[in-house]
């Protein structure tokens, strides 16, 4: 049975390396006098995920304490804390999908990501309001079409940056560590939260599975954005 420890030993890691990595990138930008918006918005979107995981521990601390914390929160829709994660899913697909859509120039493929942008907005915001998926389990439409949609946007990153001459400086074209570590990242976890319902008391095999691939996908993402802060804070060429 999962046990409040193995619980910190899997969550401990995520959080510090989320916030090594918040802390990169806010040098980063003390590094460099003349960052774009999107370099800004990605350091801010950094500490927003730190914030949104301090917030989301109140769900397995009030499990893990008997609720003695938290209790106000016990045989409530907010016992669990799907719905924070549901909202911050959704945040954070468009937040990338219009961190891309900034590095590209090609009109059409700009068009096509802001009209991809809106659909996915609606259509996500509609799911979770009108189904149980909003508090009681992860949203698969959102996981399923958002990584889609994020492949979509690397591939038009990837199709611009092969024509332009930043390919032949990408180690310090610090959008390409970012697009490398989301990318696989979202590849990674979305099959295991496909599956998100075994992830219940009693399933002891699936959650220790969930857990660990959840552990060093977060890893290795944030290990790719500390790595593209300190390559690219020296020498910045776009």
């Amino acid at each position: 049975m999962l046990t409040f420890y193995d619980y910190i030993i899997s969550v401990f890691p995520v959080n510090l390396i989320e916030l090594i990595a918040a802390l990169a990138g806010t040098y980063y930008l003390k590094k460099n006098a003349k960052n774009n918006k999107s370099e800004k918005y990605l350091i801010l979107f950094l500490w927003f995920t730190l914030l949104i995981e301090i917030i989301g521990a109140y769900a397995p601390v009030a499990y893990f304490s008997d609720y003695q914390y938290f209790s106000f929160v016990e045989n409530t829709i907010f016992e669990n804390n799907r719905w924070i994660y549901n909202i911050y899913s959704v945040i954070s697909v468009l937040f990338f999908m219009l961190y891309f859509r900034y590095h590209l120039k090609n009109r059409l493929r700009k068009k096509i990501l802001k009209i991809l942008c809106y659909f996915f907005l609606i259509s996500s915001i509609a799911e979770l309001l009108f189904t149980n998926a909003f508090f009681y389990e992860y949203s698969k439409f959102t996981l399923v079409a958002g990584t889609l949609l994020l492949f979509i946007s690397v591939i038009f990153f990837y199709l611009e940056l092969l024509k332009s001459d930043k390919i032949l400086k990408i180690k310090n074209f610090l959008p390409f560590y970012i697009s490398v570590g989301t990318l696989i990242f979202y590849l990674c976890i979305t099959p295991i939260f496909i599956f998100s319902e075994y992830f219940k008391a009693g399933n002891d095999l699936f959650i220790k599975l969930q857990i660990s691939l959840l552990l060093y996908a977060n890893i290795f993402m944030y290990s790719v954005y500390i790595i593209g802060f300190i390559v690219c804070q020296k020498k910045k060429s776009y």
